[in-house]
């Protein structure tokens, strides 16, 4: 299980997406001056440290992602379903990027007043979740060769 490549790949991939949850993904600027800071738990004011919007539809799939990464670890001995939860998994990983760059910015938070007339910068974050689902592509990949392996050897006794 631990010496498999694939497994490390899917630690590192859990890893990184409970990292997502920590970290800021960036900042609500108005002009030059810093307003509001947007992580995946909420969004608050900087200076004050106010709450002004609970985003936990991100949170929510950063850690159904980060979860189905560690339980894919345990499957090593059914292969054809870690290929099915890796496959779920990065649907999910996809759909929080979607979510985190797309969905609460433009449609969710455009309709808050305080937010008017902001500008959002992200951060390395963006950057860091795609390293997350490059992740899951290298273990499926992985998993895909060992199960072409084993079906070679099957074909040759």
């Amino acid at each position: 299980m631990i010496q498999r490549k694939q497994t490390i790949y899917l630690f590192f991939a859990g890893l990184i997406t409970l990292l997502l949850l920590f970290i800021h993904f960036g900042t609500y600027n108005m002009g030059e001056d810093k307003c509001f800071e947007y992580n995946a738990f909420e969004i608050k004011n900087y200076s004050e440290g106010i709450v002004i919007l609970h985003p936990v539809g991100n949170a929510i799939l950063l850690v159904i992602t980060s979860v189905l990464s560690f339980i894919t670890i345990f499957f090593y001995k059914n292969r054809k379903l870690q290929l099915k939860l890796i496959s779920i998994n990065m649907f999910v990983i996809l759909l929080a990027i979607f979510s985190i760059v797309y969905l609460y910015p433009n449609i969710i938070y455009s309709k808050n007043i305080n937010l008017e007339n902001t500008k959002l910068e992200y951060n390395y974050v963006i950057i860091i979740s795609f390293v997350s689902a490059i992740g899951l592509y290298l273990a499926k990949k992985a998993i895909m060769k060992d199960e072409a392996m084993i079906r070679s050897a099957d074909r040759l006794r």
